[in-house]
């Protein structure tokens, strides 16, 4: 026996499929630049004009700059590729691209800068970004009573010429200095289980500027 069946309703097309955004490609300012200058100073502020290019897809973007020494990160979001930010001068900066749609984000790479009132002969280093342990980890000991940790960290200046890194790692802040001077970027550590570890990275130039990374903790689980 056959059955049919007739509604007249009209079928439901699928929604359309909205593909992720691209990562844009950043433009201006140049990675690991120096002696930028932007307009309207004010003395101890100045206005950087970012620009990058289009990432397909995107219907929007969110400009990050973070202040490398004090930490704190601003966000902006526009539709154009391009945007003005104030900033404060002698100061070194991290800036990347979030690609926006409704259905997803895509990141830039981070791009470096030193924002200068007036030109220098000699800028501080970039802040070491510390690479591993990552933040947060838990390093398991299988049992040991101790375990060797490398840690690693990536350093890098405007002027090429870092002398040195000192090592900072404890269990409270990471203010014990562990090595006082070398120029690779890995250092092994053998450290007790069952303990929390906070550790950074001061970078010296030749000129004897310095920088202070970030605090990084890891754990040793026994």
């Amino acid at each position: 026996m056959l059955i049919w069946s007739c509604t007249g309703e009209t079928p439901t097309p699928n929604p359309p499929v909205i593909s992720s955004p691209d990562a844009v490609t950043l433009s201006l300012p140049a990675d690991n630049s120096a002696c930028l200058k932007g307009s309207s100073e004010t003395g101890s502020t100045s206005t950087l004009t970012f620009t990058w290019n289009k990432g397909n897809y995107a219907d929007s973007y969110k400009l990050e700059i973070t202040n490398l020494l004090s930490k704190q990160t601003m966000s902006y979001t526009t539709s154009n590729l391009t945007f003005d930010a104030v900033l404060a001068v002698n100061a070194s900066y991290s800036w990347q691209i979030i690609s926006v749609n409704k259905s997803g984000t895509a990141t830039s790479p981070k791009w470096k800068f030193y924002l200068s009132g007036t030109p220098s002969s000699n800028y501080a280093p970039f802040p070491a970004e510390l690479t591993a342990p990552t933040q947060g980890v838990v390093i398991n000991a299988n049992g040991a009573a101790s375990e060797e940790v490398s840690l690693s960290w990536n350093g890098s200046d405007v002027d090429n010429d870092i002398a040195n890194y000192t090592l900072y790692l404890d269990n409270k802040d990471a203010s014990t200095q562990v090595v006082a001077s070398q120029t690779e970027t890995t250092a092994k550590q053998t450290l007790q289980s069952g303990k929390t570890y906070y550790w950074k990275v001061i970078t010296t130039d030749k000129a004897n500027n310095k920088s202070t990374s970030a605090v990084s903790t890891f754990q040793i689980k026994q």
